[in-house]
């Protein structure tokens, strides 16, 4: 046991006075990324981001082969935001992080955009019950059947495919709390006559949902907006996520 407690105290010793070790702490700081917490206002919250540190030692023991600073071979810590949206499961997100430069667009049973998305490879997120419910999608699917929400949760369980996201609704939000989902809103509403108020509105980080009667060909236009900002189109799980790209 003297032997272990020897040879570790030695370690440290000669890792604190290796000039790679000072090259790494030196260079740390620019590359360090600080957290950002969450914005709560009222009932709502808009999530924030996990932030980095550089692990000394772990990055130490990966370039000391090479006796040499190489930004490469760099490991990080997560730093959680002091205000973060998995302390605030209550809270509901009406709008993603708007620095993760996205959109994401919730589709229920417009077949004719599903399928265009399909097509498109559009990161559509859908809403299914166990009716519609497909293990072979590509996309994101979300549990919103609320008189078989057991059985849904089990197809996507079963599938690797829970995000454990709820899009609230009068009929639902009592089930997502009691599950302890996160609690989701759009922030805009695509229907079949207000296409030129929201492609003039959006912005980066809402969450826009895709009525049922909406023609393809709004949709399509709405879309070519989204990318005309610069913005990506991402699964809703992504774009709430406090993780970084």
């Amino acid at each position: 046991m003297f032997s272990f407690y020897y040879t570790e105290k030695m370690s440290r010793v000669v890792i604190n006075n290796s000039s790679l070790v000072s090259l790494i702490n030196e260079n740390s700081k620019d590359y360090n990324v600080n957290p950002v917490s969450a914005l709560i206002e009222d009932e709502y919250i808009i999530p924030g981001l996990n932030g980095y540190s550089v692990n000394v030692l772990k990055s130490y023991n990966n370039m000391r082969y090479l006796d040499t600073f190489n930004s490469y071979y760099l490991e990080y810590d997560k730093i959680k935001p002091n205000i973060s949206l998995e302390n605030n499961k209550d809270k509901i997100i009406k709008k993603g992080n708007p620095s993760k430069k996205g959109i994401s667009l919730i589709v229920k049973d417009n077949q004719d955009v599903i399928s265009y998305a399909k097509e498109k490879e559009i990161k559509i997120t859908r809403l299914v019950d166990h009716h519609t419910y497909d293990i072979n999608f590509n996309f994101e699917q979300i549990n919103n059947d609320y008189e078989e929400y057991s059985k849904v949760e089990v197809m996507l369980n079963n599938s690797n495919k829970n995000k454990n996201i709820c899009y609230i609704n009068d009929n639902i939000i009592d089930i997502c709390r009691k599950n302890k989902k996160y609690l989701v809103e759009s922030t805009l509403v695509l229907n079949n006559y207000n296409l030129a108020t929201i492609k003039d509105g959006v912005e980066s980080g809402y969450i826009i949902y895709i009525n049922d009667n909406v023609s393809l060909t709004d949709f399509k236009i709405l879309v070519r907006q989204i990318y005309y900002q610069d913005l990506n189109i991402m699964p809703l799980s992504e774009l709430i996520s406090e993780e970084r790209d």
